[in-house]
């Protein structure tokens, strides 16, 4: 299971037994730091910051915060095996969009099933942040599941 969230909740959602890689770290946890950023490698902009020779312009890119555990090669490993993706309120916007884009356009990527806030809405505005990732739009209807096949994200009573 991949969990971007900083926090212990996905123990309430994993399969017993599971490993859980948390890609952005853990909260309290040293050998596990957070990691906070922009991950958008594919943007313009990004190819002006790498053209400006500027070293620091890259200290809150995401993709070099990677390097400090070895949880994207755990990620890597885990998308050579048939895999699908559950998305629970995670907004998939750009500041992670080379890292879903990897997931997302994977060959191993069996579907995207949407656990939407709520209400239709909010599937909706999901599924365009989710096309944002894929440069194969048609690959992209393929795997997204239609709402018919997806469920609204059970909320705490707190």
């Amino acid at each position: 299971m991949l969990n971007f969230n900083y926090t212990a909740t996905t123990e309430m959602y994993k399969r017993p037994g599971s490993d859980v890689i948390h890609i952005h770290g853990e909260l309290n946890k040293k050998e596990n730091p957070i990691i906070f950023g922009y991950g958008d490698e594919r943007d313009e902009t990004y190819d002006v910051l790498e053209k400006a020779n500027i070293p620091e312009v890259f200290t809150h890119i995401k993709s070099f915060d990677y390097f400090k555990t070895d949880n994207y090669s755990r990620l890597l490993a885990f998308l050579e095996s048939e895999f699908d993706v559950y998305i629970m309120g995670h907004s998939c916007g750009l500041s992670d969009r080379t890292l879903l884009s990897t997931i997302f356009e994977h060959k191993n990527c069996r579907f995207i099933k949407i656990f939407y806030h709520n209400n239709e809405e909010n599937y909706r505005k999901t599924t365009y942040e989710i096309s944002r990732h894929f440069t194969d739009k048609a690959e992209m209807r393929k795997k997204v599941l239609d709402i018919t096949k997806c469920k609204p994200m059970p909320q705490s009573k707190f």
